[in-house]
């Protein structure tokens, strides 16, 4: 009977509930939301129906400091510069929604991070200085007379939106050795002296487009990943890295002095196209490199690829319409394969080799050379030339070229229609070839000078064989 009173008592009663019982987490509040209407010419208290006059309004009451507060911009111009405290969200109306910043003041300083979304930053020296975290969602950028971002320490997201480009001086985004960006969907536009500047930094730009950047990635040190990356419009260097670590995914750079740039770098990826650069496609000194499925259309007179004390993978390249080289390699190794190499010329009628190679270690695995100015291979200054499975057709001066010290063994070498011989060992240079098709060629199977230590060593020749070989001491053949 006790029990049941008891019972009866603590549901009439709200004060006889257990004090024990689990009580319901209250939900984060979201943040305060504030609206700002430039045109509105009452007196605001920052709601939607009474909204502030000015940015400034809102930052003069103290607004934000940590506690996350959306400012929704009504479109309009609104006078900078601005000074955001921590936790501030400027979203705008798209291009209507215009902050402007004159003399020698940034348009936006925010030290500890801002999200803007749907909003244009125009003139000041720098559209955004910042550190902490940066959120951009397509904001434009135009006007400023040194650059659009800056970030020297914290991380930077940009989707969507682009960078315009007022002078020749400016830099869409500058980071620092503390800064990390990731930037996607974005378009650099006009003559920006370089795009990205990254200095010991780490970025990420996928699916990025450069138009007129003078260049549109200069790296120094750091990590960068380009994905989906087009450039254009420039006449310095597309993209540049130096003692940093670069990693490619399909990115074309057309035109520019050199489509691609490194110096004691790093250098990885597939898929880089370079067309009609004015001095070289690809040109990398004292790197470490390995790339995939390489191509470059049209180059000026330092060649389609030119490298220099390097160590060098290339996998899958594609050479066509290149000034005097191929492929130059100096110094350094190089590792060459499934390569085709066409329609190479000189102007002097110095060069215009497939493979010119100077004190260089070099293996290559299936090679194709077409309607080469001069010679298919050349191995010059001591170089250690080893070729499998190599076609050389067209090539005007020789097929295949060893001289000061250079070695070449081959493997698998057909030579066809050059306009001189097939084989050339000059002034203490050495041929080793096994397995030989030599056809059409106009001065016969191999021309050699026999002085010093200058050899040639023939096996298994079909076609043009034998026969044709003048009586040179220098000349032995092994063929059954």
């Amino acid at each position: 009977m006790l029990r049941c009173l008891l019972m009866i008592c603590c549901l009439t009663f709200p004060a006889c509930r257990a004090t024990a019982g689990v009580i319901a987490p209250v939900s984060p509040a979201g943040p305060t939301e504030v609206w700002v209407d430039g045109v509105w010419r009452e007196a605001g208290d920052g709601s939607r129906a009474r909204p502030f006059t000015s940015l400034h309004e809102v930052l003069a009451r103290g607004l934000g400091g940590g506690t996350p507060v959306r400012v929704h911009l009504a479109p309009g111009r609104y006078a900078g510069p601005f000074v955001l405290p921590a936790g501030v969200e400027l979203m705008g109306a798209g291009e209507g929604s215009v902050l402007h910043g004159t003399g020698t003041e940034p348009v936006i300083r925010a030290p500890e991070g801002v999200r803007s979304k749907d909003l244009v930053l125009e003139g000041g020296t720098w559209g955004l200085e910042a550190a902490g975290e940066v959120r951009l969602e397509a904001v434009r950028f135009r006007g400023q007379s040194q650059g659009g971002v800056r970030m020297e320490s914290g991380q930077l997201s940009v989707e969507g939106g682009g960078l315009e480009a007022e002078g020749t001086g400016a830099v869409g985004v500058l980071l620092g050795a503390g800064a990390r960006a990731e930037v996607r969907e974005a378009t650099f536009t006009g003559s920006f002296r370089r795009g990205v500047e990254a200095r010991n930094a780490e970025a990420e730009l996928e699916s990025v487009r450069f138009r007129g950047p003078q260049t549109a990635l200069y790296q120094e040190a750091g990590r960068v990943r380009l994905r989906h990356v087009s450039v254009e419009g420039g006449r310095e260097v597309g993209l540049f890295v130096q003692r940093g670590t670069l990693r490619l995914e399909d990115v074309t750079v057309t035109g520019h002095e050199y489509g691609l740039q490194s110096m004691k770098a790093t250098l990885e990826g597939r898929g880089f196209t370079s067309v009609r650069a004015l001095r070289a496609g690809v040109a990398l000194v004292g790197s470490q490199v390995e790339l995939e499925d390489t191509v470059v259309l049209g180059s000026g007179p330092f060649g389609g690829v030119t490298l220099v004390a390097s160590e060098t993978v290339l996998r899958g390249l594609r050479v066509d319409g290149a000034e005097e080289y191929g492929v130059m390699a100096t110094r350094g190794r190089l590792r060459l394969e499934r390569a085709v190499l066409t329609r190479l010329t000189t102007r002097d009628g110095e060069s215009g080799d497939g493979l010119h190679l100077r004190d260089t270690q070099v293996e290559v695995e299936g090679l194709v050379v077409r309607q080469a100015s001069g010679v298919g291979v050349l191995s010059a200054q001591g170089s250690r030339v080893v070729l499998r499975e190599a076609s050389l057709e067209s090539c005007q001066e020789a097929g295949v070229w060893a001289e000061t010290l250079g070695q070449v063994t081959a493997v698998g070498l057909e030579v066809r229609g050059s306009r001189g011989p097939a084989l050339v060992a000059m002034v203490d240079g050495v041929l080793r070839v096994d397995a030989l098709t030599a056809r059409d060629n106009a001065a016969g199977l191999v021309m050699a000078d026999c002085e010093g230590s200058t050899g040639v060593t023939l096996g298994r020749v079909t076609g043009q064989g034998r026969e044709t070989v003048p009586a040179l001491a220098c000349v032995a053949s092994v063929s059954p």
